[in-house]
């Protein structure tokens, strides 16, 4: 039988069949896609930090890494308070609900994203695209290889942040807005050199996901479509009543 293959023996192979992620990765990317589109058009303060506020809790709830969220969080506060400015500037709107606007919605993004990076396997969400909905393996991979994308540079970001930090080139909370060109040009070229790292593996490797097996079986959990349907009516609720 090949590997991933279900049988009656299927619990006797645990290595091969249990999930490793702590939520259902699909469930976890509809959370992520109801409340940064909320974010997205939504305008009004209120709501945002209520949405906000959801966010947080879910990924502290989730992920149990709340040191390392409010880290990320400080690290992405210099790229809210750029476009905050931008925005303010060719927006033509007040320039303190400007800043607040744009940096809830990035902080928004930021602690919703962290379920990806620490509560998923990318390549579970593969599986469940593929065998439960259908979605074809070249569409399916690549959504799973940009959330692994995402996850190395989150980790390159910690890196370049201690870096420059020991260089003495980060020294306090101002430098992260200061040196915000100096952290971006270092994480682009980290980026660029990840993809292709990722890009030899593959070919070194000969993936073809046409044929790529899956080797666990994943299914959606009551907890977890709760989770979803208490998302929505939170933010249904925000949308009729806090106005």
């Amino acid at each position: 039988m090949k590997t991933g293959e279900r049988n009656s023996n299927y619990n006797s192979y645990p290595v091969y069949t249990a999930p490793t992620s702590k939520i259902n990765p699909l469930i976890a990317n509809i959370f992520l896609l109801i409340v940064v589109s909320f974010a997205t058009v939504e305008s009004r303060l209120i709501n945002l930090l209520t949405v906000f506020s959801l966010s947080i809790a879910a990924s502290f709830i989730l992920s149990r890494k709340i040191v390392q969220i409010l880290k990320t969080m400080l690290i992405v506060t210099p790229f809210g308070i750029g476009l905050g400015l931008f925005y303010s500037i060719f927006g033509n709107i007040e320039p303190m609900k400007a800043l607040l606007t744009i940096m809830l919605r990035v902080e928004i993004l930021t602690t919703a994203s962290t379920i990806l990076y620490y509560c998923i396997d990318p390549w579970e969400l593969s599986s469940i695209l593929i065998e439960k909905i259908k979605i074809p393996p070249y569409f399916s991979y690549t959504i799973t290889l940009a959330i692994v994308m995402y996850q190395q540079l989150i980790k390159d970001l910690k890196q370049v942040i201690d870096s420059l930090k020991s260089k003495g080139i980060i020294r306090n909370q101002l430098d992260y807005v200061a040196k915000i060109h100096k952290i971006l040009y270092i994480l682009t070229y980290h980026a660029a050199v990840r993809t292709e790292q990722v890009e030899t593996t593959l070919q070194a490797r000969n993936f073809d996901p046409s044929i790529r097996k899956t080797r666990k079986y994943l299914k959606i959990r009551f907890w977890e479509i709760l989770f979803i349907i208490t998302t929505i009516m939170i933010i249904v609720i925000v949308e009729l009543y806090l106005r």
